[in-house]
């Protein structure tokens, strides 16, 4: 173990952890043992991790680690907008009529939908989607993971073992040590240059321990250090709270704990009842299927016992067949009960991790993914939305950070994450605009002599107005109407000469054939 000072706050870290990456390997054995492997002493070699009987518990983590990351980062949109800030828009409105209004806005729409494109573009999902469907794994399993952005911009990611974190009182980090083993001959050539001016007598194959210490100042920005065997590598750096590279992710967090649970150790009784009860019954079916045979005393068959076992299928010999019997073992009332019950747990474990919240089909609806969306909210006490605040708003924040963009836009713009509360707030909107419509088809149902009499301007503001929407936004502006009216008389114009051409044409035929008669 390092002996440095930030050795000693590594230390201090692997006690405040008591037996929390005992814990954990314990969960990893349930479902993806290679999560959290026995080898972890040694990140350079590799053994077989111990697996459990929990035949379903790969299956379940790696449907909900997909279901999560397909509902926070799609492929299909971005994950995030750049809009106005209400300040901007309660400015736009005071300094503008009401026609110019929805206008700018939709202009400041096309403008930011660009750039909503191209950071996304920059942060290239189809790269990040599997880095970010193995942090979910980690999550559901141990509770807690750290994402660490590269300056190449990939992420890596470190499990809960490698990784030390200390919090404020409001959850928020404030000191983090990480932990890599490697060899020599693994470090890029300017940490190797480092090294050997510390330790002259390394060679390409030793493996050394590297700590990486970040410390949240009074002043808002971090201060980053590093040791290796308990020496210090490089000069200290300082770094601003947006240049922070390291993305501490949790499960369920407790109020003023350090580190969080997952929803394995949630469900760990029900896990650890499938493992003893399965092993149980895999030891019953090798009972019942261990077979021996029993051959009657004084029988000539009992002194051909080995020509019996030895002989070829077909084989004939003298004999009774009463002489030999089977012994009856009645294991199959209790295999099928034993069954049932595993059955049962495994399914109301399939409920938890929302293996029936979407059916099974090569076609799913944008209905049943919004109801993924609400079940993850539900049923993980707002997993959903957290996840948007402490995940996609820093990946969105840094995307943007990437662009060269005005400074104004920091000023009257902000990024919102179009997922969590927010976007179950979008299509909460659209219902409403479905409501609305189906509203206005109210007016059929009135009779004619009163629905003349009926303005349905106002009728239609009325209806918008109570489902929570501005018409206005959906009306066409005087300059659009005046557009419209100006491009219909001039496909009227249009029409009418055609109509008269064609009635030019048809007299003069009609001229012509009277002619040769």
């Amino acid at each position: 173990m390092p002996k440095g000072l930030i050795g000693k706050v590594w230390s201090e870290m692997e006690a405040e952890k008591g037996d929390l990456v005992e814990r954990a390997e314990a969960y990893a054995r349930y479902t993806i043992a290679n999560i959290l492997r026995q080898d972890r002493e040694d990140y350079t070699t590799h053994q077989e991790s111990v697996k459990s009987s929990v035949m379903m518990g790969a299956k379940w983590v790696n449907h909900l680690s997909n279901r999560i990351v397909d509902v926070l980062f799609p492929i299909s949109r971005p994950f995030f907008t750049v809009a106005a800030t209400p300040e901007t828009l309660r400015r736009l409105e005071q300094e503008n009529d009401e026609s110019d209004v929805v206008t700018i806005k939709d202009q400041i729409r096309e403008a930011t939908t660009k750039i909503e494109q191209e950071a996304v573009r920059n942060l290239r999902l189809v790269e990040y989607r599997p880095v970010a469907i193995e942090a979910c794994k980690h999550l559901i399993i141990t509770g807690n993971v750290l994402v660490r952005r590269m300056p190449s911009g990939k992420r890596i990611l470190y499990s809960i073992d490698r990784y030390g974190i200390r919090r404020d009182i409001e959850g928020n980090p404030i000191e983090v040590v990480l932990y890599d083993k490697k060899k020599f001959c693994t470090l890029n050539p300017e940490q190797q240059d480092m090294v050997k001016a510390i330790i002259p007598t390394v060679k390409g194959e030793d493996k050394l321990e590297l700590l990486t210490h970040y410390k949240l100042g009074a002043d808002g920005r971090w201060t980053l250090r590093q040791e290796i065997e308990g020496l210090a590598l490089g000069k200290q750096q300082k770094i601003a709270a947006k240049d922070f590279d390291l993305l501490p992710l949790v499960w369920n967090l407790p109020s003023q704990y350090h580190y969080a649970t997952g929803l394995v150790e949630d469900n760990s009784t029900t896990f650890h009842k499938i493992d003893v009860t399965t092993e149980a019954l895999t030891d019953l079916i090798a009972i019942a299927a261990d077979i021996k045979f029993f051959v009657k005393p004084g029988s000539p068959l009992g002194l051909q016992l080995r020509e019996l076992n030895n002989a070829a299928r077909g084989t004939y010999f003298a004999g009774n067949a009463e002489d030999i019997a089977v012994p009856e073992i009645n294991l199959r009332g209790d295999l099928e009960q034993i069954s049932a019950i595993v059955s049962k747990w495994e399914s109301d474990l399939s409920t938890v991790f929302l293996m029936s919240a979407v059916r099974d089909a090569e076609r799913v609806t944008a209905a049943e993914v919004r109801l993924v969306a609400k079940e993850l909210e539900s049923s993980f006490g707002g997993l959903y939305s957290q996840l948007a605040l402490t995940w996609q708003q820093r990946e969105a924040d840094y995307a943007l950070s990437t662009m060269d963009l005005p400074d104004v836009l920091g000023k009257q713009f902000e990024v919102l994450v179009t997922t969590g509360l927010e976007s179950l707030s979008r299509e909460g909107q659209l219902d409403n605009v479905r409501l609305a419509i189906e509203d206005l088809q109210m007016l059929d149902a009135v009779p004619e002599e009163i629905r003349g009499t009926i303005n349905g301007l106002r009728f239609a503001k009325f209806v918008f107005s109570n489902r929570g929407l501005a018409l206005v936004d959906f009306l066409n502006t005087p300059e659009e109407i005046e557009a419209e009216q100006q491009r219909q008389l001039a496909q009227a114009g249009r029409e009418a000469e055609m109509q008269a051409g064609a009635k030019i044409t048809e007299h003069a035929g009609k001229a012509a054939v009277d002619g040769q008669q």
